[in-house]
């Protein structure tokens, strides 16, 4: 009985999503017809210096004569022109709350976007944060600085002044970052060492938080190996499955993320606009810039590769790189430590 019920109910909901997928007439407001207040979404504009003032339910118009379309953001969507085949110029996203990290894509890929969270006072446009706190972590400014210091303490130890040379960070910001680490680190004769290496290792996999920033995804038909190649050469650090195999991780090289500290221009390059499931190469601007000061040589250190491999899917290809890494990192962990203690390592001591 209750079954049928169930059944009943959710074939009763069906018109809705419906409704809701197949619509053209009109954008229908965020909760199919409930009201919304878009107060916080005005303030937020006009702390942007994007003053703006209602013109229909579901359209804004800015003080220099630029519309806004109210929209629900879906980022498997793309977006197209809307108005008589010229195009939406600048197409305001609410976000009624949760992740935003789902359309910041969006961003990148369409400078003529406007992307509005009121309820945090966040707005980006022309492909960056105008106004607002940080997305992540702004609770603790410090994150990305805790990370990577435990990061570079659990693989190289040593002091403070390496550990900053290493992740190119001010010794002051190390030093004060330090202490939240706690109990997890101590000092010796050589420098900073991790208590239990391997609970460090662990900790700093999966504890990490992500890079944060902005992804674009494009596609090129070319080997992954020369895209990477083409990168690696512009600035950029790789990791996802390529460099994963790099580390010497059996698994295919068939995806790519590439870190940049500023855009490249892909168009340019030969790649085109792809979704997520079609691209060949992600490009992120991370906000943890670490991710780039940080990097072994061409690619991310192995926790950040981890990280990547462990969020963007579930396959059993990925789950058995992410085991892989881990037993990697606690492999180099060991050797490092013995090597640095050890009196015929012929590492010398670190300050």
């Amino acid at each position: 009985m209750v079954l049928k019920r169930l059944v009943r109910l959710m074939s009763d909901r069906q018109w809705v999503r419906t409704i809701r997928h197949e619509q053209s007439m009109l954008s229908l407001p965020f909760g199919l017809g409930y009201t919304i207040d878009i107060t916080e979404t005005l303030t937020a504009l006009a702390a942007a210096g994007l003053t703006a003032r209602v013109e229909t339910f579901d359209r804004l118009r800015f003080d220099d004569g630029r519309t806004a379309l109210l929209a629900t953001p879906d980022p498997t969507t793309t977006v197209t022109d809307g108005d008589g085949g010229e195009g939406r110029v600048d197409d305001v996203i609410l976000l009624p709350g949760g992740s935003e990290g789902g359309v910041l894509s969006l961003v990148r890929r369409y400078p003529d976007l406007v992307v509005v969270n009121g309820k945090r006072g966040r707005v980006w446009a022309d492909g960056r944060q105008l106004s607002g706190t940080s997305m992540q972590r702004e609770a603790t400014p410090g994150w990305r600085t805790v990370f990577a210091i435990a990061r570079a303490i659990a693989i190289h130890g040593g002091g403070s002044q390496s550990i900053a040379d290493r992740i190119g960070i001010p010794l002051d910001v190390v030093r004060a970052a330090m202490p939240a680490l706690g109990t997890h680190v101590f000092f010796t004769p050589i420098g900073w060492e991790a208590a239990d290496r391997a609970a460090l290792c662990d900790w700093a996999l999966a504890a990490y938080p992500g890079v944060g920033g902005i992804r674009t995804c494009w596609r090129r038909d070319t080997t992954i190996d020369e895209q990477a190649d083409q990168l690696i050469a512009l600035g950029g650090v790789m990791s996802d499955r390529w460099a994963a195999q790099q580390s010497g991780v059996l698994v295919p090289p068939d995806r790519l993320t590439a870190f940049f500290a500023e855009h490249p221009d892909m168009q340019a390059l030969g790649y085109e606009p792809a979704t997520m499931n079609e691209a060949t190469v992600s490009v992120v601007i991370p906000q943890d810039t670490t991710v780039l000061t940080g990097a072994e040589g061409c690619c991310a250190d192995d926790f950040i590769t981890a990280h990547v491999l462990y969020e963007d899917s579930w396959v059993a290809a990925n789950t058995d790189a992410v085991n892989g890494l881990r037993q990697l990192l606690h492999f180099k962990s060991d050797l490092a430590h013995d090597l640095r203690w050890h009196p015929g390592s012929g590492e010398g001591r670190e300050g």
